[in-house]
């Protein structure tokens, strides 16, 4: 339990932590931020070192880490909104193996999940993953949706996974 020995202060697991985790960072950031895709990857892995901290011993690290990616997207999303250059779309009709395997994992997630999930949040994810059209509500009001349907998913799924 990689995470479990970071939480306790052991530096030295957050090498094979990186190595583990970093590829499914940058595949997730590729397909949500395109060119940017290495910075925010980059960004996360170091969110996920300095916040190891607030992870919760013998949880499960994936649903934990998927949130810390999808602030950081989020967090790219309002920067490019701010300098009003759009964010680079990923042509979701080339899909490499690495990407079609992180997809088949995030449907399994939310489809074991579908039923307990109430249908506004599942169209807050679907919508935060690209699945579906963003709902035309306030930037605040879909971060906030976001939020509370990731909080309600890590709930769901804390068995799912195992670190």
């Amino acid at each position: 339990m990689l995470m479990n020995r970071l939480v306790d202060g052991d530096r030295a697991a957050f090498e094979p932590l990186f190595h583990a985790l970093y590829p499914r960072a940058l595949r997730l950031a590729r397909r949500q931020t395109g060119s940017l895709a290495e910075d925010v990857a980059q960004s996360a892995m170091l969110k996920v070192f300095s916040r190891s901290s607030e992870f919760t011993k013998n949880k499960p690290v994936l649903p934990w880490f998927y949130a810390v990616v999808a602030n950081e997207v989020r967090s790219v999303w309002r920067r490019e909104a701010r300098l009003a250059r759009p964010v680079e779309a990923n042509d979701k009709g080339i899909l490499s193996p690495e990407d079609e395997a992180l997809e088949a994992e995030l449907a399994r997630v939310l489809q074991a999940s579908h039923r307990a999930l109430g249908k506004a949040d599942r169209e807050a994810i679907e919508a935060l993953l690209g699945h579906r059209a963003r709902p035309s509500i306030d930037d605040a009001t879909f971060r906030k949706r976001v939020s509370r349907a990731i909080a309600r998913l890590r709930a769901l799924v804390a068995g799912f996974y195992e670190d």
